[in-house]
């Protein structure tokens, strides 16, 4: 192939990604990770560098662009993961299951433990194991790999895919309905959404989930913010913002923060900060009650940490800290709301204080001269965006719209939004996977 070909270019930048994760895993005692393994390595957990985030970045768009390139695009365009695969696998915890037998399970073990027909259960397997999630080990014999056991359901990630293969999917099937809609469609009202059309709900989701027959649901989607944190590097803010340049005893409020995910890893890195977290109801008694106790008692013991419930459309947070931090909370809602939501917060700030929005920044693919692009652009010939290799911030952004009316949202959107509740765009932080616009008074 001619050697500045753009095939050439691709196998370049795979090449040279996956020596560079290559080294990294030679680091730790087991080496380069078993995809059959069905035990975790010891770099699964720990945060990523982001000199390792960008080369997987790298591998994926440009292993995506590759076959792209290659195959018969009708080939691609029918090739798509089946997501009722996995909703199977993990409503009736398979991987729970083929944990007893590490050497793998012949199928009527299998279907016997779960409950689903043999010869079904075998088409639904297999199709996953194709995809590298589960072994075959041999006919009808199956077993946990590197990825299916991090749908164990002690893991969070498991929370995070019922989450997914559940409201997010089920409500999708009712987007085109709501497309199509000669009110709902051109509409950015939080009540106009496919979710609600699917779900037949008088609330917003948020909502719904604080009600007696849906709490569950609600402390899953709790849960799946820890898997989810972990999956996109979330933690890299621990290390990636200066924190320690606020000095001893400065306040941070995780306004929107759940079960509190990102301030435990706040509390585990910086001692020296004093937090807050506020949400609703149920997730203040999840966190205080259940979260924190088993996952950061240190903070705890040395009254570290308030939990405050808020509505942040009708109150403003706690006043008087020195960060108020949003991460994933103005992607749960339009612009309208958004707006309210900030305006409180700038309520509460003193001079000095600022607000850090924590969350996808959408990138165009269309590549910008270098002196013009706020981000770190990929490589050419990968789109400027790294395409697949940065395909979840799409995926979200179409969830979000699925199931409030709202979405992830550029850099200049998100500096029109501060600018509308009478806050200053300061800077952009990128931080991997994630990013942060942080405002000023």
């Amino acid at each position: 192939m001619p050697p500045n070909s753009p095939v050439s270019a691709l196998v370049t930048l795979i090449a040279n990604a996956a020596k560079t994760l290559e080294t990294e895993y030679s680091k730790a005692p087991e080496g380069v990770p078993d995809l059959n393994s069905p035990t975790p390595h010891s770099l699964d957990a720990q945060i990523s560098s982001l000199e390792t985030i960008q080369a997987v970045r790298i591998l994926e768009g440009a292993c995506a662009q590759l076959c792209a390139t290659l195959a018969r695009p009708n080939h691609t365009a029918v090739n798509v993961l089946e997501t009722s695969c996995l909703h199977v696998a993990l409503s009736f915890k398979i991987p729970d299951i083929l944990q007893e037998k590490p050497e793998g399970m012949h199928l009527t073990e299998i279907s016997k433990q779960s409950g689903v027909e043999q010869e079904k259960l075998a088409r639904i397997l297999r199709y996953l194991a194709s995809n590298h999630c589960f072994r075959e080990v041999s006919t009808d014999v199956f077993a946990n790999n590197r990825v299916s056991i991090q749908l164990l359901s002690t893991n969070p990630i498991s929370s995070f895919g019922l989450h997914c293969t559940e409201d997010s999917s089920w409500a999708g099937t009712k987007l085109a309905e709501t497309l199509a809609d000669p009110i709902w469609g051109p509409s950015y009202a939080p009540e106009h959404t496919a979710w609600k059309k699917f779900s037949k709900q008088p609330q917003s989701i948020f909502a719904y989930w604080q009600t007696p027959e849906a709490r569950a649901h609600g402390e899953r989607f709790g849960l799946a913010m820890l898997g989810w944190g972990n999956t996109v590097c979330g933690s890299a803010i621990a290390t990636g913002y200066p924190w320690q340049d606020l000095g001893k005893g400065a306040t941070v409020c995780d306004l929107g923060g759940g079960v509190g995910t990102m301030t435990m890893e706040l509390a585990r890195a910086h001692p020296q900060l004093q937090l807050k977290l506020q949400d609703m109801p149920e997730r203040m008694v999840q966190a205080k009650n259940t979260i924190w106790p088993a996952q950061c008692p240190e903070a705890l013991k040395e009254n570290r940490i308030e939990f405050k419930v808020i509505n942040f459309f009708t109150e403003s947070p706690i006043p008087g800290c020195d960060v108020y931090y949003l991460k994933n909370v103005l992607h749960d809602w339009p612009d309208a709301e958004c707006i309210t939501i900030l305006k409180g917060v700038k309520k509460s700030m003193k001079p000095g204080s600022r607000a850090l929005i924590h969350e996808y920044i959408l990138q165009s693919g269309v590549r910008a001269a270098a002196t013009e692009s706020n981000f770190t652009q990929a490589p050419e010939p990968l789109l400027a965006n790294y395409g697949v290799g940065n395909l979840r911030q799409y995926n979200l952004d179409l969830t979000m719209l699925v199931l409030g009316n709202s979405k992830e949202r550029t850099l200049q959107e998100f500096a029109s939004l501060g600018e509308a509740a009478g806050l200053r765009f300061e800077r952009l932080w990128e931080l991997g996977e994630l990013g942060a616009v942080e405002f000023r008074l």
